[in-house]
């Protein structure tokens, strides 16, 4: 008999693994937990299944989220009951769907990934035969790639919270100089483009004076190569008291962990 017992991934955050895979597996329990050696270096670990199968969740760097056409882990996939009520669980919790299944006579997939950019498949069998069930072809439809795909913009989206939540929102210049590179470009509205790394935080800390506070709500993410665009609705409050909000999107070009390019379209009237 051979069967497959477990899987083992390094993930960059336990926690927020566990949730994302309790929240599709709720019947499931940590059957165990601790620290071992790996490297030279200590790491947090975790099984997390039933009796007879489970995953091993390991915490470090080094999470493998792989692009199309990379080596590397491409997706785990669980054969489920109940596809559509895990897909709605993980909707409703914020996870967002990666990979749209073909459409197909005897079988029903839905794709997710977790905050570690793993990639999911749950498929739901629509019958019990094996030459149905397991009937290659027949699909009415093509699988569509998401460029929402958290897998591929997990550090995009790790970035762009950085950069509003903690820089821009706080009002804080020396943060947001950690962030950009030396030639970086940088253009709100219809200003005209500013260049160069001191320039551009100057700038931003003349814009930070003018108003008393700000808050972004990032609405949507999207990653492709070395892009990153966002958008949402930004709230300023002026310095008289009086407030304003704006619809944004902002592109970001990253080059060595670096922003490059930093253009921000909104309604600043």
């Amino acid at each position: 008999m051979v069967r497959l017992e477990h899987v083992n991934l390094v993930v960059k955050n336990i926690d927020k693994s566990l949730e994302f895979i309790l929240t599709a597996f709720p019947d499931w329990q940590v059957r165990g937990t601790g620290e071992t050696q790996r490297y030279g270096k200590k790491q947090k670990w975790l099984h997390l299944g039933t009796g007879e199968y489970y995953l091993s969740l390991n915490e470090g760097e080094g999470s493998p989220n792989p692009k199309e056409h990379s080596d590397g882990l491409a997706h785990i996939g669980f054969e489920v009951d109940d596809m559509e009520s895990i897909a709605k669980r993980l909707k409703d919790k914020g996870y967002e769907v990666t990979t749209i299944g073909a459409d197909h006579p005897f079988r029903k997939t839905s794709y997710f990934a977790d905050p570690a950019g793993i990639e999911y498949e749950f498929i739901e069998y629509l019958s019990h035969k094996p030459a149905e069930k397991n009937m290659y072809g027949g699909e009415t439809t093509s699988i569509t790639r998401l460029k929402t795909n958290p897998a591929y913009n997990m550090a995009g989206r790790d970035l762009v919270q950085d950069l509003y939540k903690r820089a821009v929102d706080g009002k804080n210049v020396a943060h947001l100089s950690t962030l950009l590179s030396e030639n970086v470009r940088f253009r709100l509205g219809n200003f005209p483009p500013v260049i160069g790394k001191h320039e551009v935080l100057e700038s931003n800390r003349s814009f930070f004076s003018s108003i008393k506070s700000m808050a972004h709500t990032i609405d949507n993410v999207w990653t492709d190569d070395d892009q990153v665009i966002c958008n949402g609705i930004v709230d300023y409050v002026r310095l008289n008291g009086t407030d304003h909000s704006a619809f944004f999107s902002t592109v970001l070009t990253i080059e060595d962990g670096k922003i490059t390019d930093y253009l921000v379209y909104a309604d600043l009237s």
